[in-house]
C-alpha cells in the first residue's frame, strides 16, 4: 500500500512539473504555484481514488460499494452495522421494558398509599359524654 501511495505521490508532482502554465484558469487566482499545487492536489487524490478499492479488491478480494469523503465502504461493514442497529434497538427495548415496569410499580405503591391516606382521614367518633 505505502508503494502505491507512493506512486501516486510521484505522479502528483510529475503532474504539477509538467502542467502547462501559459494560460491560467480563474482557480489559478494568476498565481503558477497554486495552479501547480491544485493540479498536484487533484492528480493525487484521483490516484488515491483509483488505489483504495484496487488495492482491497486484489488483497482482501473485496471491493467496495460506495466511497465517499469518509472513505470507502465495504459490504461487511455494512452487515456488521446492521447487526450493531439490532442488538442497540434490542438493549433499548428491554430498557423500555424496564422502565415500563418500574412505572407501573410506581403506580401501584401511588395507588395503596392514596387508599392508605384515605383510610386515615376517617377518625373514629370520641365519646365525650362520660
Amino acid at each position: 500500500m505505502r508503494i502505491l501511495i507512493g506512486a501516486a505521490l510521484g505522479v502528483a508532482i510529475l503532474t504539477a512539473v509538467l502542467a502547462p502554465a501559459a494560460a491560467l484558469p480563474a482557480v489559478a487566482l494568476g498565481q503558477v504555484w497554486l495552479y501547480r499545487l491544485e493540479v498536484s492536489l487533484l492528480a493525487f487524490y484521483a490516484c488515491l481514488l483509483l488505489i483504495t478499492p484496487a488495492f482491497s479488491g486484489l488483497i482482501s478480494g473485496r471491493l467496495p460499494i460506495e466511497i465517499s469523503t469518509r472513505g470507502a465502504r465495504f459490504a461487511e461493514e455494512t452487515d456488521r452495522s446492521a447487526e450493531l442497529t439490532d442488538a442497540k434497538v434490542e438493549a433499548l427495548e428491554r430498557a423500555t421494558d424496564a422502565l415500563v415496569e418500574g412505572l407501573t410499580d410506581a403506580h401501584d405503591e401511588l395507588e395503596q398509599l392514596r387508599n392508605e391516606t384515605a383510610a386515615d382521614r376517617t377518625q373514629p367518633k370520641l365519646d365525650l359524654e362520660r
